[in-house]
Order: structure tokens, then sequence, then C-alpha cells
């Protein structure tokens, strides 16, 4: 295997799983639509929106109906143009790292993290330092240690609000202040935003980055924030033109183009965010009063952080003499449930991705509750 790519922990630790068929309660998304339900949201069928579309390849950059779309309903400052469409969140994120950076750059990332925000430029050569989300202060950013990162030289800080694993947010003053010191020390700021949508109430709702800093980048996608995993769609929003060439030049190592098919459903569903939203919160909303519950993980206690946003939870464990990687293996074991532990997040606060989107919620608070 190519040492540029090792193993990503959280696909290493489901594999050890295998066969055990296991009810995943680490997931980040909300309950995934049915077709039929989301016809139903949105008023078409997939048979109408698919009738006349062709088959061929699409833009490399993404059609233009999807790219119109999202500048029109989840951009208010970024133009079609402005914006490329990929298979997947994921893939945006390799693209725009292997297009922005080089060996030895300074890449800032908040943690808890996703993996893949840091192993990419990982692989890529780059110095990367992390800032923990203080999990003392409800897993709040200090801006000051921040700027002091930027002082010290950093080409890129990357960003995920609404946050997993913690569900966390910024608050208006706090994001505007980070576009600010950005803009002061000339620092890319990636912003992943695939949970944007789940916001529990609209004022918790950021703007986004890509509309509001020359500079700042914005990764979509379908999956998450809006509940349609099964359409391969994730999208880059970016006003630097120079680099959305690079990121495309990269695409073509990759996927090239996206499906003609998952493009023309994507197009249409986004039209609908407010009606995608609503049912997705319904089933959220309905979970989240169940978090006051989830005070033991098998025997072990743990302390629950209710967020504003997302549909996730990082439970602290309160003893940490314990590992959570044992822990976690326990629930597995004992109840038939897969919940992620802390190693898998790139940071010393010990404790577990739990997510509430789910319909089997309220067994798995059952199962470690009796």
């Amino acid at each position: 295997m190519n040492n540029n790519f090792p193993q990503l922990g959280m696909a290493g630790f489901s594999a050890s799983f295998v066969g055990q068929n296991l009810i995943s309660m680490h997931g980040t998304n909300p309950q995934p639509f049915t077709q039929g339900e989301l016809e139903q949201t949105i008023g078409r069928s997939f048979a109408d929106i698919l009738s006349d579309v062709n088959l061929g390849f699409a833009p490399d950059e993404g059609t233009l109906a999807l790219r119109q779309t999202l500048s029109d309903f989840h951009y208010s400052q970024t133009a079609y143009f402005e914006i490329m469409t990929f298979a997947g969140a994921q893939e945006a994120l390799f693209c725009v790292y292997n297009a922005l950076l080089q060996k030895g750059d300074k890449v800032l990332a908040v943690s808890p993290v996703y993996q893949p925000l840091l192993q990419i430029p990982l692989n890529l050569g780059c110095e990367v330092s992390t800032i923990e989300l203080d999990c003392k202060d409800n897993w709040s950013l200090d801006l000051n240690k921040v700027e002091k990162y930027f002082k010290a030289g950093c080409r890129l800080f990357v960003i995920n609000f609404p946050h997993n694993p913690t569900g966390a947010t910024l608050t208006l003053i706090e994001f505007d202040a980070l576009i600010s010191l950005c803009r002061q020390y000339g620092v890319w700021l990636l912003s992943d935003e695939v949970f944007r949508g789940i916001e529990h109430k609209t004022l918790y709702q950021l703007p986004t980055v890509a509309d509001s800093y020359e500079k700042g980048m914005s990764v979509g996608v379908i999956s998450k924030g809006y509940a349609v995993p099964g359409i391969r769609v994730g999208w880059l929003a970016c006003h630097n033109t120079q680099l959305l060439k690079k990121v495309n030049e990269v695409k073509g190592y990759l996927s090239v183009c996206n499906s003609q098919i998952d493009e023309a459903l994507a197009a249409e569903v986004l039209k609908y965010p407010d009606k995608l939203s609503q049912r997705n919160l319904a089933i959220i909303l309905k979970n989240k009063k169940q978090l006051s519950q989830l005070t033991h993980v098998q025997g072990h206690e743990v302390n629950v952080i209710i967020p504003k946003v997302g549909c996730c939870v990082f439970a602290l464990l309160k003893d940490e003499s314990i590992s959570t990687e044992s822990v976690a293996r326990l629930v597995a074991n004992e109840t038939g449930f897969l919940i992620f532990p802390s190693n898998l997040f790139c940071t010393q606060v010990k404790g577990f991705r739990i997510g509430f989107g789910t319909n089997k919620f309220s067994n798995f608070i059952n199962a470690n509750n009796p």
C-alpha cells in the first residue's frame, strides 16, 4: 500500500466488527430519506425530474443547473461560476488541499476533528497543528490562541461548524472576529460546512465562509445536513477563480465529473432546503429531548453537553483512566450498537461520538440505561 494513504481510523475501527451486523449509532447525518418520502417532501417524482436527463458526461465543474441551484438557494454572495461539484465532500476536500498546499506549509485545524481534515495535509507533508475546543466551556474556540498560531505563520486554517463530533458552533460575533483575524494575517480559511442546515434554531445558522471572505472556501454536501447520502454530490464554493482552476485540475485525476443523474436530482432537491431541514429537525429535536438520559454507556458515567446544532454529541467519559476504545467495543458486543471512541478524532479529550439523528436513538438509550 502507498504509505501516503494510510488507512483512516474510522474505517479500520469499523472493519474490526465485520460480520457482527452492528447498528450504527455514530452517524452525523439525520435518518436518510427514502425515495418516496423525498418525493413527497419536494412534491416531484424522480421519474419526472429525470425524464429528459442527458446520460452523457456532465461538465467537469458540474452542471449549470446544479451550480445555479446552489448559488440561488444556499449562498448570497457566491455566483454559480464560483461553485464546483464533486462526488461527495471528501473529494472536494482532497482536491482543494492538493491544489492549495505544498510540503512544509503550516496548517491549523480545530479538534476534535474528522480525521481526513488532518490526514490529507499530513499526507502532503504539511506541518499540521490542532487547537482543541474547550469542553469545560461548551466546546468554545479560543480566538486568542488562534491568533498566536497565525502570528507564527499559518497558510490555512480549517474549521467545521456545525462541528463534528461535538455539535458545537460559533456565535456570529466569534465568526466575524475569526474572519477579521484571517484577513489580517492573510490566512486561507477552509470551512467544512457539511452540517449546515441542521441548526436547531435559525438564529444559530452562520453565514457561509465563501460568502464572507475573499480567501474563504466552503465545502458542502447533500448527504449530511440534508440527509440524502444516496445522491453522491458535494461541492466547493470559493471566490478565487485561479484556485478553482487548480482544484479542477486535481479533480481530473479522480472522478473527472459527476453522474448526470445524481446532479439532476440534486439540482432539484436542493431547491427545498427549508422543507428538508424541517423534516430532519423533527427527528433531531424529538431525540434531543432524550439526551439528558444519556448518563451512562454500559455502566460507565458520561457527561453530555447539549448541542445547539447538528445531530451528534461527544459524550465525555468521566473516568479518564479507562480506554474509550475498550468501552466502545463493550457497547458493540453487549448491545449491538457501534459508537466511535475519541482516539479516532485526534484529540486528548476522552469520549465517544454518538449520533442522535436516527429513529434507533431511543433503543440505544434504553440499551445503555437498563
